[in-house]
């Protein structure tokens, strides 16, 4: 007899010992896959399956939102378990479950110490399972932030982990200081750095709150073990409900049973009565502890239980109507958000990327923090009461803490509700979180043009560009408005393109203005996407023309460090003009060797799109587009604020290819009324070389189209991004050499008056003879040619090199007589 009730009490211990096993396999299988989140969402793996195991969750998303969530099948298999099992899930694989088993252990001696006892009924757990299912039913999702799964997310990703990382590196931050120890402790460090994925440690705001409420769950383990599981866990209420019809249930040989007792005080759910032979209902959670322990082998888990064995629920009818009517009466106080009544219904939070309308959101969202946890640049936290209590603890972007990397994508992917939805990169790239606003009475530039009048006594330098430099959107969705002084130095003063802003947030980081940012970002829902570059990728830059096919994506460079790295020389030109982006795709045509390259340059205006045309043309003129010209099979194309730039790249390109190609680009590019820069109607039509406009406003432009002998190396003609410029070349009358005209439209006829000072004195040094007849300045060179210049309004008109004066001062009466009719 004693040999059969040793081998008993062997199968008894090896249950336990394999639910030990499968318990710790599990938890270390839920801290890894917390601790390496990132780089297995990052391979698209499954990090999510716990949270998606949850039945409560699974519920409480599906019913708040009324629709059904295919992602939640491991919950489905777990309450289909559950009907088998009983509340196996509790002991076997619960992370919370584990985490206060291992508490309870360390609480142990303290437990014995406490000689008052506080309220252990288990009935508790059913009223707050029946509080918030009524909950959703009006439509509140709460069951996030009592769900054990949930909260086992949090306490690890929100207090845990970086608690640990940050202790980790204030010890090897204290070795680093001893030379002798640093070079030991300093590799270990990196090692744990990279093995616990932590190069930096993490902070979440809200962290201390949520500290609090896992140290009050721990901390009630001081009076019973596992008190939460036994007494407030509504998904181990749901479990219970379903244990009746478990196929394990506890029995106990009443022949074999001696009432040692034991089973009933190491019983950590309290399940077990005095006499140990009674279990209460819906409170086991298939342990086996009373099973290995027992020394008589008279515990077993069967199918049948005996009745008298069985100790009911007693719930009572008083317990559910108080329940009930607290969920009616708490539910719409939890609505009350006088932040968002105020704002007229705009929170102006900033949700994850992928992050379904607001309503829906919450509803959905189960308060889990995963992806908070993935979130690369820590920017991604709780709310508190930002979002009123119903949405408290759900996801915000706060840009002043961390951005939306532009390339990332990892929240999307560790929903387990579906609350933020699946996206790649590239739709990521160009989805809208929100937009930013400028402060101007913070913004530097804004602040310092407000203050011209002390900058005309004492000028400092108030331009900054942060955030214009780190937008990470192509095309800029940050530019500049310079306001050029009359000292010629200048203030550019940023600005916002809503069209193009996506609301990542990485200008109001990095805005150097101390306190609250300059730039602030305010979210948007329901998210949207940006036009412009799906313009650019499916509609200006098809993915086939005919027999030519697309190759790869198309490319596009914005802002002056993109145009640097796209040209390595020439970039300075076109930053001259109001330079927004430049894509590039290059076109290969079926089975042949053949390509070309076309780019296609945006500006912000259509002015300065002609003036990059009229500089790069050569050719004949060919009718595409408002102007095109054609040289061999180089074709440049101005349409509207575009400039088309098609070359062969490859193989034979014939002019009917770039042709074909150009045509079938600009029929892409939407036609608006445009005309050609309001300065050329000044031009003289007598003797006008046709073609040879060049329309610019910088001096690196005037540089290039030697007006004159010498070479002029100062700014004499106060050229700026305010002034608008042409040179054209003219036939004399003589038929002999042409000459060149200059028109400079200023911003005020100060500056006008100044620049023709400035090249009277600059031909005056030259040693050039000058005469004045009336206001037109006359100058003589050394081959006998002649240059005039004069001053209307805020134009000045110049002629150069002109081989007759009468003809130079005739052309410079021309344009004046044209300015006064226009005028």
């Amino acid at each position: 007899m004693a040999e059969i009730s040793k081998i008993k009490t062997k199968k008894g211990s090896i249950n336990y010992k394999i639910r030990l096993v499968v318990q710790t396999l599990v938890f270390a299988a839920f801290i890894c896959l917390l601790i390496f989140a990132d780089p297995i969402a990052e391979k698209d793996g499954t990090v999510d399956v716990f949270l998606r195991m949850s039945p409560l969750s699974a519920i409480g998303a599906m019913v708040a939102a009324k629709e059904f969530i295919v992602r939640y099948w491991p919950a489905f298999i777990v309450l289909a378990a559950s009907i088998f099992f009983g509340r196996f899930f509790c002991g076997w694989v619960c992370p919370l479950g584990t985490t206060l088993d291992a508490t309870d252990s360390l609480l142990k001696k303290r437990r014995k110490g406490i000689p008052y006892k506080i309220y252990d009924g288990k009935r508790l757990k059913y009223y707050i399972l029946a509080f918030l299912l009524l909950s959703l039913f009006i439509g509140h999702q709460m069951v996030g932030w009592l769900d054990p799964i949930s909260i086992a997310t949090n306490a690890y990703t929100i207090v845990i982990h970086p608690y640990f990382i940050s202790l980790i590196n204030s010890f090897f931050g204290f070795l680093h200081k001893f030379y002798f120890i640093s070079f030991v402790s300093d590799p270990v460090h990196a090692f744990l750095k990279e093995a616990l994925f932590a190069l930096h440690a993490p902070f979440f705001r809200g962290h201390f709150i949520f500290l609090i409420v896992l140290s009050a769950i721990i901390f009630l383990g001081l009076f019973y073990k596992r008190y939460w599981c036994r007494n407030l866990c509504p998904l181990g209420a749901l479990f219970a409900l379903l244990s009746g019809w478990s196929i394990f249930k506890r029995v106990v040989g009443e022949s074999i049973c001696d009432s040692c007792d034991r089973c009933n005080v190491d019983c950590k759910m309290g399940a077990i009565d005095d006499t140990g032979m009674k279990t209460e209902a819906g409170e086991c959670i298939l342990c086996m502890k009373c099973q290995a322990i027992c020394h008589t082998s008279a515990v077993s888990f069967t199918r049948t239980q005996p009745a008298e064995q069985d100790v009911p629920i007693n719930l009572t009818k008083r317990g559910f109507v108080t329940a009930c009517i607290s969920s009616a009466v708490v539910a719409p106080l939890l609505s009350l958000n006088f932040r968002k009544k105020k704002s007229q219904g705009n929170l102006g939070i900033i949700r994850p990327p992928g992050s379904i309308p607001e309503d829906k959101f919450r509803a959905k969202c189960i308060r889990c923090g995963e992806c908070m946890r993935v979130c690369k640049t820590n920017g991604l936290h709780p709310t508190i009461l930002e979002a009123d209590l119903s949405g408290m603890w759900t996801p915000q972007l706060i840009p002043r803490i961390g951005y939306c990397a532009h390339d990332c994508v990892l929240c999307t992917r560790v929903c387990p509700s579906g609350a933020i939805t699946r996206l790649s990169k590239e739709k990521k790239q160009s989805l809208a979180i929100g937009k930013a606003r400028i402060n101007r009475n913070r913004c530097i530039p804004w602040v310092g043009y407000a203050r011209l009048p002390d900058l005309d006594k004492n000028w400092e330098d108030v331009s900054c560009g942060v955030c214009e430099e780190v937008c990470p959107v192509p095309t800029k969705a940050i530019h500049f408005n310079t306001y050029v002084h009359g000292n010629g130095k200048e203030i550019r003063r940023v600005y916002v393109r809503e069209e193009a802003c996506i609301g990542c947030g990485f200008c109001e980081k990095v805005c150097p203005v101390n306190g609250r940012s300059a730039i602030v970002v305010e979210g948007i829902q329901p998210q949207v996407m940006t036009s412009e570059i799906n313009i650019i990728e499916k509609e200006i830059f098809p993915v086939s023309i005919e027999q030519w096919k697309r190759e790869e994506r198309s490319k596009v460079y914005a802002g002056k460090d993109k145009l640097f790295e796209y040209m390595n020389g020439g970039a300075e030109v076109y930053l001259s003009y109001s330079f927004v982006h430049v894509s590039t795709a290059t076109y290969i045509k079926r089975s042949t060797d053949n390509s070309v390259k076309v780019d296609i340059w945006e500006f912000g205006n259509s002015d300065d799109a002609y003036g990059v045309f009229a500089k790069d043309r050569a050719g004949q003129e060919i009718n595409i587009g408002n102007e095109a010209s054609l040289y061999e099979n180089y074709l440049w194309i101005w349409k509207d604020k575009y400039f088309i730039g098609i070359e062969p790249y490859s193989g034979s390109i014939t002019p009917d290819d770039v042709t074909f190609i150009g045509t079938s680009i600009v029929g892409n590019i939407p036609s608006g009324k445009v005309s050609l820069p309001a300065i050329l109607r000044y031009l003289p039509e007598d003797g006008y070389v046709e073609g040879s406009a060049r329309y610019f406003h910088k001096k690196i432009i005037l540089d290039n189209l030697y007006i004159v002998d010498r070479f002029i190396d100062k700014n004499v003609f106060n050229l700026s991004e305010q002034t608008d410029a042409v040179v054209a070349e003219y036939k004399s009358t003589k038929n002999r050499l042409p000459f060149r005209m200059l028109i400079v439209q200023y911003p005020d006829k100060q500056v006008a008056v100044e620049s023709l000072n400035n090249f009277v004195e600059l031909r005056e040094s030259w040693g050039e003879k000058g005469l004045k007849a009336e206001s037109v300045h006359i100058f003589e060179d050394l081959k006998g040619r002649f240059s005039s210049i004069t001053c209307v309004k805020s134009i000045v008109i110049a002629t150069f090199s002109v081989e007759t004066r009468e003809e130079s001062e005739s052309h410079i009466s021309k344009v004046v007589s044209k300015v006064k009719v226009i005028d």
